[in-house]
């Protein structure tokens, strides 16, 4: 295969929808192809945060953000996850 024929990659899943919560959630993002050095990086690491190893950690803030997974350093090709989490910060818990 020559550099300017692109190959297949993907990142999975493209969409992480979480309630509010005490305690953070973490969810391990999949990548299909052959991507030897992923590149992560998150739009609002306070709503959603990704380690280099691929694992989002949300759901302690409310709000949104997109997290970016580039197939090398030099950032040619990227795929997108969005993340979610849902719920009011102050909410009082029911006693």
């Amino acid at each position: 295969m020559s550099e300017n024929e692109s190959r297949y990659w993907d990142i999975f899943p493209k969409l992480i929808r979480v309630s509010l919560s005490m305690y953070p959630q973490i969810i391990p993002l999949s990548i299909r192809g052959n991507i030897p050095v992923p590149v992560y990086e998150s739009s609002n690491p306070e709503i959603a945060d990704i380690d280099e190893l691929g694992n989002v950690m949300c759901g302690l803030t409310p709000g949104a953000a997109m997290i970016m997974v580039w197939e090398s350093e030099e950032r040619s090709s990227v795929r997108h996850v969005q993340v979610e989490v849902y719920g009011q910060a102050n909410a009082e818990v029911p006693q």
